[in-house]
């Protein structure tokens, strides 16, 4: 009797040894992927696999930093090692989405992003891509009707709305962009892509001044932002076309100089002042 105690006594204790090392292996983990010390996060998680290998948590962390050291097969196979063992693990799913995207795959994509919300019907991430999936398909009807389910689900995430400006935005709807352009600045107020899609509203109305202010309100952000920087270069040499049409040589020249300023390579300004600069001072 007492041996039979004594071996019942070891297999709990080594079971309780196990449940403590996993669980210390995967707080060291954890810290590591937190401190970006990827190498290290992936030994320890790669660890706990090996001791409990239907941990999904340890797999899907496996699979991220697979995926962050670009080992994409690798971070596959772990999502799929997840999915197998619960398929209803949304996590895994978004990324096995995420993995088919990037791999061109869009049928299979859009076949994961539509799984998980059956599965969860408020997961703003699967809208959000199904969203971009209609995008890409040029089918912008469905794309916006995705994109606000994605914004309804998640109102704080600029990047959604973002995506639903576009999308508005590609249908002529310009109101209705123009107010998800200035809801993704409220959340994240130094959104340089959408300052520069009001910028382009602005100047489809006419208005070119508010265009300028927008794409150098851009600048500010960022100096090199080359969308904002083409996009000036162009407003100023129309604003000097404008000019020397209505007679005015030297303001003309005024936009010209602002255009090479800005855009230092830009050949039509710098044809146009050398040959208006010479027959203002003649």
């Amino acid at each position: 009797m007492k041996i039979i105690f004594a071996i019942l006594l070891f297999f709990c204790c080594a079971g309780v040894v196990a449940a403590a090392d996993v669980n210390d292996l995967l707080f060291q983990g954890a810290d590591y992927h937190y401190k970006e010390n990827l190498e290290q996060a992936i030994i320890k998680f790669e660890a706990v696999t090996r001791i409990d290998p239907k941990n999904e948590y340890a797999h899907n962390q496996l699979g991220i930093l697979y995926a962050k050291k670009d080992r994409y097969e690798e971070a596959f196979k772990e999502f799929s090692t997840v999915a197998k063992l619960d398929d209803n693990n949304t996590f895994a799913i978004l990324w096995l989405g995420i993995l088919h995207l990037r791999n061109g795959e869009m049928n299979q994509a859009f076949e994961k992003f539509n799984k998980i919300i059956q599965i969860d019907p408020n997961n703003a991430d699967a809208y959000y891509f199904l969203g971009t999936l209609y995008n890409f398909r040029h089918n912008p009807a469905m794309a916006i009707e995705y994109l606000k389910k994605a914004r309804n689900a998640d109102s704080q995430e600029a990047d959604t709305h973002f995506r639903l400006a576009k999308a508005f935005h590609s249908v002529d709807m310009v109101a209705n962009a123009m107010l998800e352009y200035k809801r993704t600045l409220e959340i994240k107020s130094e959104y340089t892509k959408a300052i520069n899609e009001i910028g382009w509203i602005y100047y489809n109305k006419g208005d070119k001044e508010s265009a300028i202010s927008q794409w150098e309100k851009t600048l500010k952000i960022n100096k090199n932002d080359s969308d904002a920087i083409l996009n000036l270069a162009k407003a100023y040499n129309d604003l000097a076309w404008d000019s020397l049409k209505s007679g005015k040589t030297k303001e003309a020249i005024k936009y010209w100089e602002k255009t090479i300023v800005i855009n230092p390579g830009n050949k039509a300004a710098k044809y146009y002042l050398k040959e208006y600069s010479s027959k203002s001072k003649g």
